[in-house]
């Protein structure tokens, strides 16, 4: 092969490489985890449990917590917990990801019992760890209409959780955005939909389950319908039984059916299921009458974090007491008891005095090691100690491997089918998906984070001319009054809100003067609204219904910047669905919009595959498509050169690197992936047909 045909059939490859992915082969794993036999796991608990003493049966039940960032007086403890006492398990907190592993590995050293590796990550070690890219939230996900991705994102957040020698997520959380007024869990929460958040949770705890981590269904008995954190205070629950019973236990009930390895149990106070006010965690009329005897739940319950003030304040108890309390009440792990030394006195003690039984404790004891029977932390050959030099192809966008890969094409995926339009008025030709008809001046502003800002302007030139104004973090209502001058001339307007917050405590970062301010304006001038946030932030905007189309990308990630670019130029199906009901916005609502008008793009801007496809190849004859093109413009139009024919045919389908002349075409990846969607779009072009449809089958057939 010479070097021109070397050129070109590079040129071919990475033109393939830009077709879009089929979402069945998005994230392709290893085969399912494999469980060991029940023999096994009989064995591998019984060669344990017999040689532990009372005191360490104990230890094996509670997970503490620990961070890098710990005192040196923190850390001796955390040593002669592990060593002396032989506590079960650990949960690593927010940290800064490379030296919380060296610290967990540090801690894992000392165990002579392998300790059980739990962490709290929903949407992915992500959550915790800044360092790596994060899945999508619940919220997210349950724009989808079908729980197939769910599935993949929980199996693909279990080998994630696996490469860093995890066996427990906490998750799914079962709790719904049941009351539009009262959303503490919000993004956390896959819907306010019962039948939706049933079948989620589930496909959640399946994919875990079959990536080999174990599922946590919480925050039971329903932890969605209140505006108090249980981190800060004891949220109360005033509703009756019928309703708990319809509503908040519904997923929990399809969760249990389903085999759910465990349910955490919030800090609660439901005076319908305990008139004492007991916070649930530590109720046993809620732990044992309702979820273990009229549930019939036979699996392992844990507690919520029982340093959190819904407990450790409110309860009335010293913090000594709490993990007994819960002990009594049910619960079978104790999850960040906060005097974890006083505390194993205490059960010792109530042991000692009969209020509690050995044989209780037995069988805690061996439901949590028979847990991690399971998981393989007892197998021959298990090593717990994570391997810091690899652990960089968890963090490494730039040269991703096939795993890194995968995720990220996963993730990708779930952004561009979750894209959510809330309305659409394209009365005017000023909605979506964007026109460029009759020579229509179209910009862009970017609001705040300058990156993501930058990135849409890029991708949303090359579907057409749009105009950049970024304004950055720094931005302040003068900034934009400047914007509004600069841009009064345009015909059309995207705003981009790209730097919002999750929390509903502060407002999602909605600033009210700025609101009156940017919707007054879409009032006066056609603007398409692109916010990258909680759809409940729409009910902080007075005059949504200003702009003429309004797209929700539920997160400022850069996915979901990508996937809004294309959304809104019709690259891709906008097909998501309200997850919740805000304003006039009901669940389950959208304009969906089905087919895709442009092109579509799959690297992210300013990656090394991107940078490939804007590079102009000429062609020189080498390709079939050089040979056929002039046949084309005869059956085209007749009477003109082939030059101004097919040129005038680029122009029309944006193709505004592509040239032929003197029997040489030059043409980019992009450009070239413009005119294969054209083709197999029945010769069409952002809505105009560019090739008649007997033209275009004629082109495919002989490319």
């Amino acid at each position: 092969m010479n070097f021109k045909s070397a050129v070109f059939a590079a040129f071919l490859v990475l033109l393939m490489a830009n077709v879009p992915v089929d979402a069945q082969s998005i994230y392709s794993p290893d085969s399912n985890y494999r469980y060991p036999s029940q023999e096994k796991i009989d064995r591998q608990v019984d060669s344990v449990f017999r040689k532990l003493s009372t005191r360490e049966k104990i230890a094996q039940i509670m997970v503490i917590d620990f961070t890098s960032r710990d005192s040196e007086e923190q850390f001796a403890i955390q040593k002669r917990l592990i060593k002396r006492e032989k506590v079960g398990g650990l949960i690593p907190l927010g940290d800064v990801f490379f030296p919380a592993m060296k610290k967990m590995n540090q801690l894992n050293k000392w165990a002579k019992i392998p300790m059980l590796i739990t962490l709290d990550a929903e949407w992915g070690a992500g959550m915790r760890y800044k360092e790596i890219p994060p899945f999508p939230r619940f919220m997210q996900l349950g724009a989808l209409e079908s729980d197939s991705l769910v599935y993949e994102v929980g199996k693909a957040i279990a080998q994630e959780c696996r490469q860093l020698k995890i066996q427990v997520n906490y998750s799914p959380v079962a709790d719904m955005n049941n009351n539009p007024q009262k959303h503490i869990l919000d993004s956390r929460s896959f819907n306010e939909d019962k039948e939706k958040v049933a079948r989620f949770t589930v496909a959640m705890y399946r994919g875990l389950r079959d990536g080999g981590v174990a599922g946590s269904a919480k925050h039971f008995p329903g932890h969605g319908d209140t505006d108090v954190d249980s981190h800060l205070a004891l949220p109360l629950l005033y509703f009756d039984e019928v309703k708990l019973d319809s509503m908040e236990l519904y997923p929990f009930k399809h969760l249990v059916a389903a085999g759910v390895d465990m349910v955490m149990v919030a800090h609660l106070g439901i005076p319908a299921l305990d008139p004492s006010g007991t916070p649930s965690s530590i109720s046993k009329p809620i732990v044992t009458g309702l979820l273990r005897e009229k549930m019939g739940y036979d699996g392992i319950i844990c507690t919520d974090a029982l340093n959190m003030y819904g407990v450790s304040k409110d309860s009335g108890l010293e913090k000594k007491e709490i993990p007994l309390a819960a002990y009594k009440a049910g619960v079978d792990i104790l999850l960040m008891p906060e005097d974890v030394e006083n505390s194993i006195d205490m059960i010792e003690q109530a042991l000692k005095r009969g209020e509690i039984t050995m044989e209780g404790l037995d069988k805690r004891v061996k439901k949590m090691l028979a847990l991690k029977a399971r998981l393989g932390v007892f197998d021959k050959g298990y090593n717990p100690i994570v391997d810091i030099e690899s652990l960089e192809r968890l963090t490494d966008q730039k040269n991703p491997d096939k795993v890194m890969t995968a995720k990220m094409n996963l993730i990708k995926e779930v952004s561009k089918k979750t894209i959510t339009v809330l309305f659409n008025d394209n009365s005017a030709n000023c909605g979506l998906p964007v026109s460029f008809e009759g020579g229509k001046k179209v910009a862009y502003v970017g609001f705040r984070n300058p990156e993501l800002g930058r990135e849409f302007g890029v991708l949303a030139n090359r579907y057409g001319q749009v105009d950049t104004l970024i304004l950055g973090d720094d931005a302040t209502l003068e900034t934009l009054k400047e914007a509004r001058n600069k841009l009064r001339n345009h015909d059309l307007v995207i705003f981009g809100f790209n730097h919002t917050d999750q929390s509903p405590v502060r407002k999602y970062g909605v600033v009210p003067e700025e609101i009156e301010f940017i919707t007054g304006w879409a009032a006066q001038q056609p603007m398409i609204a692109v916010y990258l946030g909680s759809p409940y932030a729409v009910g902080l905007m007075p005059g949504h219904k200003n702009f003429s189309a309004f797209v929700v990308g539920y997160t400022n990630t850069q996915a979901n910047n990508f996937a809004a670019v294309q959304a809104v130029f019709g690259g891709i199906p906008a097909t998501g669905v309200m997850p919740v009901s805000v304003a006039s916005f009901k669940e389950g609502e959208s304009v969906v919009i089905p087919e895709r008008f442009r092109e579509e793009y799959n690297f992210f801007v300013g990656t090394e595959e991107d940078s490939l496809n804007l590079v102009q190849y000429d062609m020189k004859g080498k390709s079939p498509l050089v040979s056929v093109l002039p046949t084309v413009a005869e059956l085209e139009e007749g009477g003109k050169s082939v030059e101004e024919v097919l040129n005038d045919k680029f122009r029309q389908m944006g193709m505004r690197s592509t040239a032929f002349k003197e029997g040489s075409l030059v043409t980019t990846g992009y450009d070239y992936n413009k005119f294969l969607f054209t083709l197999k779009n029945g010769g069409k072009y952002a809505g105009k047909q560019v090739f008649s449809p007997q033209t275009a089958k004629f082109l495919l057939e002989n490319l």
